[in-house]
C-alpha cells in the first residue's frame, strides 16, 4: 500500500510539473508557410527584335519604391546592359527605372499593352517584361 501511494504521489507531482513547465513554440506548418509569398517576383524578359528571352527576379525591398533586381546570366543575349541592373525603382507614374550598382539609369519601363511592362528608353531596347509568378 505504501508503494502504491508513493507511485501515485510521484506521478501526480510529475504531471503537475509537466503542466507548469515552459510552453513549447508551435511547430511551423509547412503548408501555410509555403503559401506565404517571399516578395520576390519573377519576370520573363523578351527581346521583340531577336526573339531571345531570359528571367529576371525582382527581390527584396530596399526602400519605399525600390527593390533589388537579379537578372539571369543569359540576359546578356537579350539586351547587353540588362545584366548590369541591380535596382528596380517603381515611380509614382507607374514607370520603372532599372539602375546599375552606381545608380545610373540603364532602362526605363512603362506599363505595357498586352505585357506587364515594355521598354521606353533607350530606344534600342525593344523589351517586354511579363510576370510569371
Amino acid at each position: 500500500m505504501v508503494i502504491r501511494t508513493l507511485v501515485l504521489t510521484v506521478c501526480a507531482a510529475g504531471f503537475g510539473l509537466w503542466m507548469l513547465g515552459p510552453a513549447k513554440e508551435p511547430a511551423i506548418d509547412p503548408i501555410i508557410s509555403a503559401s506565404v509569398k517571399s516578395g520576390d517576383q519573377d519576370y520573363t524578359v523578351s527581346n521583340m527584335e531577336n526573339g531571345t528571352a531570359c528571367l529576371v527576379t525582382r527581390g527584396r525591398r530596399v526602400s519605399g519604391h525600390s527593390r533589388i533586381i537579379k537578372p539571369g546570366r543569359d540576359c546578356e543575349a537579350v539586351w547587353p546592359r540588362l545584366t548590369e541592373a541591380r535596382n528596380w525603382t517603381q515611380n509614382d507614374d507607374n514607370t520603372v527605372v532599372l539602375t546599375d550598382a552606381g545608380g545610373a539609369a540603364i532602362l526605363t519601363l512603362g506599363l505595357g499593352d498586352g505585357v506587364d511592362f515594355e521598354s521606353l528608353e533607350p530606344a534600342n531596347a525593344i523589351l517586354a517584361f511579363n510576370s510569371i509568378n
